[in-house]
């Protein structure tokens, strides 16, 4: 019963992918390891839940996994401000990234909203 188009999966590994190598690229200091194991969890949680979401039954084991996956992208934009506040990446390393994320929560926050307003 899977819902996630392969199209979503293949962007959301990307985005891991991406978020992953932004995390090498943190300054090796207490922050920039905590941040980055933080990041890492979160961004990786999120194509995690997807891929297990994709053999579920119900519509609502597939929504608590959407909402799963909501949750930790928001998180991983949460950590990217912190990354970006604390200056230790570039406003400009961390853009197209950013970017990327908060298109990935809109998505999934339409995804969610629509599969709660079909219930």
């Amino acid at each position: 019963m899977g819902y996630a188009t392969a199209d979503l999966l293949a962007r959301v590994e990307e985005a891991v992918d991406r978020t992953i190598q932004m995390a090498m690229a943190l300054p090796s200091n207490v922050a920039g390891a905590v941040i980055g194991r933080q990041i890492v969890r979160s961004s990786g949680s999120v194509g995690a839940n997807i891929e297990e979401a994709q053999p579920v039954i119900t519509r609502k084991d597939y929504t608590n996994r959407i909402s799963l996956s909501l949750r930790e992208a928001r998180e991983t934009l949460y950590w990217m401000r912190r990354i970006e506040n604390n200056k230790l990446l570039s406003a400009t390393r961390l853009g197209s990234l950013k970017t990327e994320w908060n298109a990935l929560v809109a998505i999934l926050t339409a995804t969610q909203k629509n599969l709660r307003r079909r219930k």
